[in-house]
């Protein structure tokens, strides 16, 4: 155990931590319409035909889509394989399935199993009469693929998971061969109707497309699948005729190969994409005769493009369309940067009907955000580009066993040599690179609320840990020691930091996540309120949100006194105990079956913390609710403020204060969660004294909690 960490109450130490605690003004936010009419077709009684198990637990099959977690169907002792199968009276279009599995995480879990699905007749309109527990028809749900878990993964797994899809069908089945402990036990099921996509089957075509590449391959659902405009042009007309005319009001386009990075001029890199249109413009015909323009590239108040890769138009109104076409002038390269003989990518086009009352489920993406000033990173070995990719690359990692896409969107993990973690001679590209996830460095101009707000989905943005750098008025490598830096992150990013954030983050205008650093930047961008502050305001507001673990304020390098570090990787490592509220979702998988609500299996290294009385009524940080605090103890811990009770080290000298590990914000809007800890990186390969075996899977269930309730805000705020 970590010298001087105890188990304390959250209630005695931070009073808004409990679910009765009031809910602050939510002021700024974006305004967000949260949908109410939410079609799951295994709820829907003239839809719902039947369900069954394939064994002698049939009639118990229902218990999944009763709408209770505490009713479940369990398959029969000793089979080989199981079953569970829905049917439809009528096609649904299936856009997310959701899952409650398990007794608990460590039993009745599938490890090794499908999703599969009965498509439509031939023309789409009816299904044929099959009974569930018939073999015939069925094929894999593109989009729920598993990544096997690693030997080490299955002694505790999440329980609730998520796969978006895009699929028509008349029935919906589970195949599970196998399981973490006993048969398997299902206790909800979900499958959510979106839209449809009414491109399908349209009549896709172009005025020249590069060898190999199809207009058809622009409108067919498939992000690898693209369009490429044909070389030595410089405009290009990628063109859609639909079967007969239909009512639509949303148009959603994915442009560009993929995202990367330009040089920006003495450090940094700024956002760009490969192989994008420079200049489009979206039309529609009623008659595929006359056009008229509905939509351009996005543009800032100076005149420049916003590069947006995946965007939803909305129209004024519903418009009837014959055709569309996109007109692009110009494309960018290789780099990024427009160049004279690149070609424009179109990775898909799709369009809404008006009267379509679903949602659209685009599947969520992640963008790492590198949450370190560029100066610093330019001059470590590698650069920015080792930088960015070191930390895209742990969400790759951590992520991919939730969302399957990311085993196959691997190039930031392949970046670099899993045994030194150096550069290697770069990664080809894939048809899916950019599918998933993309970098961004935090001081990059790029990254600000249009930027987010505009792209649709929003993506998860994931604010890194910190490299050898602490807080500070000016931005400047130490006069004593170069090779650590001091920095504002309150800056905007042409003054060097984060500040042009803050905007997005006050107004929830996207889904944040934060580590470490990433957790402490998130927690100081709520917190500032103008554009126009000064390097003294930004040390104003630095004291109230943070302080260091011991409660000094935060000046110079911390003193290894002051220093909480339980890394997995150390020869012996210490751990640091976390109390954690055992019923909320984030961490209702790491209580377990035994009820827990302390863990010391999260990695921790840090000197700084977020104040805990900042999170108090008033204070600049009241919109968030704490769910986890520890305890850091020694000699020179003192109270940081008359609100910042201490208590004493029960284990030596000194005096113990509370450290605020995770947060979430209170709003009815993108949600934002954010921790101390390190749960994206790292795990322990052995129990902390006193801790189950099965909590060596703590951070991972962490971050499926977290993921979890991202997606409940992506079904909710769906357009």
């Amino acid at each position: 155990m970590l010298a001087g960490v105890t188990l304390v109450s959250l209630a005695a130490t931070l009073p808004i931590a409990l679910s009765n605690a009031r809910k602050a003004s939510a002021g700024g936010l974006i305004a967000l319409h949260e949908r109410t009419n939410i079609l799951d077709a295994l709820h829907t009684p003239n839809v719902l035909l039947s369900v069954l198990a394939g064994d002698t637990s049939g009639d118990d099959a229902r218990l999944a889509i009763d709408g209770r977690d505490d009713t479940v169907w369990a398959g029969r002792p000793g089979e080989v394989q199981w079953t569970w199968a829905a049917t439809f009276t009528q096609p649904v279009h299936l856009g997310l399935v959701r899952a409650h599995f398990g007794t608990t995480p460590t039993s009745g879990v599938p490890t090794s199993f499908r999703w599969e699905v009965r498509p439509p007749a031939s023309d789409g309109s009816r299904c044929e009469p099959l009974p569930a527990a018939s073999n015939e028809g069925w094929v894999t749900l593109e989009g729920t693929e598993q990544v096997p878990p690693f030997p080490g993964d299955l002694s505790a797994l999440p329980t609730h998971r998520s796969w978006f899809v895009d699929a028509d069908a008349c029935a919906l089945r589970l195949v599970v061969d196998r399981t973490n402990a006993g048969p398997p036990v299902v206790r909800e099921v979900q499958a959510v109707e979106s839209a449809r996509d009414v491109l399908r089957g349209a009549e896709a075509s172009d005025d020249g497309a590069y060898p190999g590449f199809s207009a058809a391959d622009a409108i067919d659902g498939s992000y690898a699948r693209r369009w490429a405009g044909a070389p030595r042009k410089s405009r290009w007309t990628l063109r859609v005729d639909l079967r007969e005319p239909q009512p639509i009001d949303r148009v959603r386009l994915v442009l560009g190969f993929d995202a990367t990075t330009a040089p920006r001029p003495d450090h940094g890199r700024s956002y760009v994409v490969q192989w994008m249109p420079v200049r489009y413009v979206l039309e529609v015909s009623e008659d595929g005769q006359r056009f008229v323009p509905v939509a351009s590239e996005p543009l800032r108040a100076d005149g420049s493009i916003v590069p947006i890769r995946r965007r939803l138009i909305s129209l004024s109104e519903p418009r009837t369309v014959r055709a569309l076409r996109l007109v692009m002038a110009g494309a960018t390269g290789a780099s990024g940067l427009p160049e004279g003989g690149a070609v424009p990518v179109v990775r898909e086009i799709a369009a809404y009907r008006a009267d379509d009352p679903r949602p659209i489920l685009a599947a969520p993406w992640l963008l790492s955000v590198n949450a370190n000033p560029s100066t610093e990173s330019h001059v470590l070995p590698g650069g920015e580009v080792w930088n960015d990719a070191y930390w895209a690359s742990f969400l790759q990692q951590r992520f991919q066993r939730l969302i399957p896409a990311l085993k196959r969107d691997d190039r930031y993990a392949r970046a670099l040599d899993p045994r030194t973690g150096q550069p290697t001679n770069g990664a080809p590209l894939d048809a899916e690179a950019g599918e998933v996830i993309e970098s961004i460095e935090g001081d990059d101009p790029t990254l600000d609320a249009q930027f987010l707000s505009l792209s649709s989905p929003p993506p998860i943005a994931v604010l890194s840990g910190s490299d050898d750098w602490d807080y500070a008025p000016e931005t400047a490598p130490d006069p004593k020691h170069p090779k650590r830096w001091h920095w504002d992150p309150l800056r905007d990013a042409r003054g060097g930091g984060v500040g042009q954030l803050a905007p997005a983050v006050r107004s929830r205008v996207a889904p944040f996540m934060g580590f470490c650093g990433g957790a402490q930047i998130l927690g100081l961008l709520e917190a500032r309120r103008s554009e126009a502050s000064t390097p003294e305001d930004d040390g104003h507001i630095i004291d109230r949100v943070l302080r260091r673990t011991s409660g000094q304020p935060i000046r110079g390098f911390a003193p290894p006194i002051d220093s909480e570090r339980a890394w997995p990787t150390d020869p012996h490592p210490l751990r640091a105990k976390i109390q954690f509220l055992p019923n909320d979702p984030i961490f209702a998988d790491l209580a377990g079956p035994l009820r827990r609500s302390t863990t010391q299996a999260l990695p921790e290294w840090h000197s700084d913390a977020l104040r805990p009385d900042a999170f108090l009524p008033g204070g600049l940080l009241q919109r968030f609710e704490v769910l986890a605090t520890s305890k850091f103890c020694g000699r020179d811990v003192v109270a940081s403020s008359s609100r910042d009770g201490v208590v004493p080290n029960p284990n030596g000298p000194g005096w113990c204060d509370t450290v605020p590990e995770v947060y979430r914000s209170r709003d009815r809007a993108w949600p934002i969660i954010a921790a101390q800890f390190h749960a994206e990186q790292r795990d322990f390969t052995t129990p902390g004294p006193g801790d189950p075996p099965e909590s060596v899977a703590d951070p991972r269930l962490f971050i499926a909690g977290a993921y979890e309730q991202m997606v409940d805000a992506y079904v909710k705020l769906a357009p």
